[in-house]
């Protein structure tokens, strides 16, 4: 056994080249399933490491809930964790500016991202900590132990439902600051303030009013934090805005799901790793049939011959796997190093490396399981042949009599060494199918990748949520709309900025509508929660409109009735226009009515929030319907994306409905969308009043266009591996047909072929090796792209839209990759061509190795 396992490592020694590239096809392979396997997999595990120290690493945030309710948090079976504060309201000040006010408690902090970076938490309800950001917004000093003048304002329900506002004005004694990351407030824009709480001798407001605000953490962890919440709101009856679950979380949560559920991305890897394994195992080891034959000549048995492939394959196998796996570490370092540098800085933390036991076994796997396929073949070759026919076997060129009239117009069209050069693909049809296949999954993730609908689909949906090039609005959040409004000094100074088309106006707020129990929909109060009376009031938006936009815009989205009498007053009543859907999150996400039938002459109760006698107060209307509105709306109109039913009418009832013709929203129209210059003085206006948030569909578009760098930074490492990859099967296919016909190639220089018409032919051949590639690369992208419209198409048609995008070809990237795939073919045959341009006839035409 000993003299075989010599002669092994004496074969692997003597043939550097074949030795080396097999060495090479199994550390290709294992960096490739190891280092993409690792880089994925770190770069999850940092992203969640930074998304819990910016965002906080709670799940679910239970807003504005009973005391009981709160019991059920900590009873529910799937909860590992609640963290409970008393929501005390808000915090007002005369500018508009609004900040949530709860009670203070240690670990609701440290779960929301927030430390007291100045000072200490209160010690009684007239002490306050506030966050820094707040302090700005409201113009306050940061100077410990002052006394602050602010508002509380609390909304409830009285003890027959109905809504109202509590209103206190009260002074505090600063003892605190706090500070959130700046970037959580990219996706969340609130701020808290934090005083002691209630207690019985020193209630802040009073004790019926008080509700309760939960953080709670599900046993099952952050996976499906969407499933969890619908579920527990299922569980516990909390209704839809009860229960908000941690929006910058949960976003980077979707996305780390999303990847471990990219199983096709994974077997694309697997399978071209196997198949370049494979292939050079099977083209090198090949060759030594002639060897082996001479062997077995010598007395060798077949067991004996067998014996030296596998020592072989052992031992390349040993040492791939051995270095695969060190470059794989170097490669997953310095990957891992240059993906979301900004994001893991802003939570101060240094990206790591993570490899897991999984990660290396399945990269062995792969290694191991592709060698052992790979040594099959041979050595059921070697098992089959007689030693004799072993010496004597050449490459069979089989006869294409029965295509000879086909051949003619091959070789007129290409002439005849275009032809000869296209026709030795089917020499060996197996080697050149996995040849073609490496180089076609290459295009694949190419094309996917690159393809212009994900841009298409991108535009769409920055055109969902923003309706108008730049919007600027009071935010609920922090925003006492009651307060707040657009003056019309400030819409004449956008006006004045050369670049701006248009500004509509608009008033926005949260009201109220009144109905009975048999006129919803009974999925709509248990969705949000409503506790079940004969009669009943819940959240709406109101909106009053200019009527050159009514007139534009609004018309297009009528379903029943029309916009006639919208600026009228019938019967004594205000006609409105009703949006009479709200969108199921938690259970089959489809839009449902809220009014079980609502059509044009019904009467509607609302309550909308004006300030009479400088109080806060809800003032009920009574209003007609003139017109509904399709499910659309909420998605191609103006209805944004809270999913509520809407109520909206025209500015020429302003004062009669609240008192005022006011403005908190405004929809700015530009001449050119991503003019830097014209959205900044716009912004500049903005940040001049207070409470004034600016979105644009420029900065929406800079935020996607970072995500998606990030995303074709780790497609780029896969393409770049696949494609080089593909270029080493693609000369090792032709140098080992070149070398199996090189007593055919020396007998056709005998007779005249020129080194030009050699060349010539193998460009043919490496050609014919591009565009079958391409090809099968084409027809599978257009497969996966076809899906990818249609599950954009199928998500959309839920939020009321039909035809969300359509297929477009991808022209541009399908040239881009065959002119990618020619380059990669050209190069290999520029190699493996090398050595016959100083071949040596005589010595050709007699050897045939």
């Amino acid at each position: 056994m000993g003299i075989y396992f010599k002669m092994a490592i004496a074969y692997l020694r003597k043939n550097k080249l074949r030795t080396l590239l097999l060495i090479l096809g199994v550390v290709l392979g294992i960096l490739l399933v190891f280092s993409l396997n690792v880089i994925e997999n770190s770069k999850d595990k940092n992203d969640l490491n930074a998304s819990q120290k910016l965002y906080g690493g709670y799940h679910v945030e239970g807003i504005d809930l009973k005391l009981e309710d709160t019991k059920k948090l900590k009873d529910d079976k799937n909860v590992s964790k609640v963290t409970t504060v008393q929501n005390l309201g808000n915090l007002v000040d005369k500018k508009g500016n609004s900040i949530l006010l709860k009670s203070s408690d240690k670990d609701y902090l440290i779960r929301k991202s927030s430390k007291v970076i100045k000072g200490r938490l209160p010690k009684n309800n007239d002490e306050i900590v506030i966050e820094k950001k707040a302090l700005k917004a409201m113009g306050i000093h940061e100077k410990l132990n002052s006394t602050i003048d602010l508002k509380i304002k609390k909304k409830y329900k009285d003890a027959q439902g109905d809504e109202k506002v509590y209103t206190e004005d009260k002074k505090f004694k600063l003892v605190g600051i706090i500070e959130k990351p700046e970037e959580y407030y990219d996706l969340v824009y609130e701020l808290e303030a934090f005083t002691y709480g209630n207690d019985e001798n020193n209630n802040i407001i009073p004790n019926d009013i008080v509700s309760y605000d939960s953080m709670i953490s599900f046993k099952s962890g952050w996976k499906d934090i969407k499933g969890q919440s619908a579920n527990l709101m299922e569980r516990t009856g909390l209704g839809r805005y009860n229960c908000i679950m941690n929006v910058p979380f949960m976003t980077k949560t979707i996305d780390l799901e999303g990847n471990q559920d990219d199983y096709k991305k994974e077997i694309l890897i697997i399978v071209t790793a196997t198949i370049f394994i494979f292939n050079i195992f099977n083209i090198t080891l090949n060759q030594m049939i002639k060897e082996m034959g001479l062997l077995r000549l010598m007395g060798s048995s077949k067991k004996n011959i067998k014996a030296i492939i596998i020592y072989q394959a052992l031992i390349i196998m040993i040492v791939g796997i051995i270095l695969g796996l060190v470059v794989g570490v170097i490669y997953s370092y310095i990957g891992i190093n240059n993906y979301n540098t900004s994001f893991y800085e802003s939570a101060k933390i240094k990206a790591k490396l993570y490899i897991s036991n999984k990660d290396i076994i399945k990269a062995i796997l792969v290694g191991v399981f592709s060698v052992i396929i790979s040594c099959i073949i041979p050595i059921i070759k070697i098992s089959k042949i007689s030693p004799i026919e072993a010496i004597r076997q050449t490459e069979k060129v089989k006869a294409y009599s029965e295509n000879y009239k086909l051949n003619r117009v091959f070789t007129k069209i290409f002439g005849f060494y275009g032809f000869m050069g296209i026709k030795n693909i089917g020499r060996n049809k197996s080697r050149a199918i996995i040849s073609m296949i490496s180089i076609a999954l290459g295009g694949y993730v190419f094309i996917t990748t690159f393809s212009s609908m994900q841009d298409e689909a991108g535009y769409k949906i920055e055109n969902i949520y923003n309706k108008y090039d730049v919007t600027m609005s009071f935010v609920d959040a922090v925003s006492d709309l009651d307060n707040l409004t657009y003056t019309d000094n400030d819409i004449d100074k956008i006006k004045k900025i050369d670049g701006v088309s248009s500004v509509n106006k608009s008033y926005e707020v949260s009201a109220i509508f009144n109905f009975k129990k048999d006129e919803v929909n009974k999925e709509f109060t248990k969705y949000n929660g409503i506790k079940e009376n004969n009669t009943m009031e819940y959240d709406m938006n109101f909106k009053i409109y200019q009527n050159d936009y009514i007139n534009k815009t609004l018309k297009n989205f009528i379903d029943k009735g029309d916009l006639t009498d919208i600026g009228k007053i019938t019967d004594g009543y205000i006609n409105v226009v009703v949006y009479n859907y709200f969108y199921d999150v938690a259970k089959d996400h489809v839009y449902k009515n809220v009014f079980k039938d609502i059509n044009p002459g019904d009467i509607i109760t609302i309550k909308i929030p004006v300030i009479e006698n400088g109080k806060s107060v809800y003032k009920e209307n009574k209003v007609r319907v003139c017109a509904t509105l399709k499910p659309d709306w909420a998605f191609r109109g103006d209805g944004g994306d809270r999913r509520n039913l809407e109520i909206m009418t025209s500015s020429n009832h302003s004062i009669l409905l609240i008192g005022e013709q006011k403005y908190t929203r405004l929809g700015i129209s530009l001449k050119d969308p991503y003019n830097k210059k014209v959205n900044s003085k716009i912004e500049e206006i903005s940040n001049r009043i207070s409470s004034s948030r600016f979105e644009s569909k420029l900065n929406f578009r800079e935020m996607g266009k970072a995500e998606a760098e990030e995303y074709l930074k780790s497609q780029i490492s896969i393409i770049i591996l696949v494609l080089a990859i593909a270029g080493i099967n693609i000369f090792c296919t032709i140098r080992t047909n070149l070398l199996m016909r090189r007593r055919e190639i020396s007998t056709l220089r005998a007779i005249g072929l020129s080194s030009k018409n050699m060349r010539k032919m193998v460009v043919y051949e490496a050609l014919a090796y591009a565009v079958l590639s391409f090809i099968i690369s084409l027809v599978l992208s257009l497969v996966n792209l076809v899906g990818f419209v249609n599950e954009y198409n199928k998500a959309y048609k839920n939020f009321g839209i039909e035809k969300f995008m359509a297929f477009t070809f991808p022209l541009k990237e399908s040239i881009t990759f065959f002119i990618i795939a020619i380059i990669v073919c050209l190069i290999a045959v520029v190699i493996s061509n090398r050595d016959f341009k100083k071949l040596n006839i005589i010595e050709g035409i007699k050897d045939n190795d």
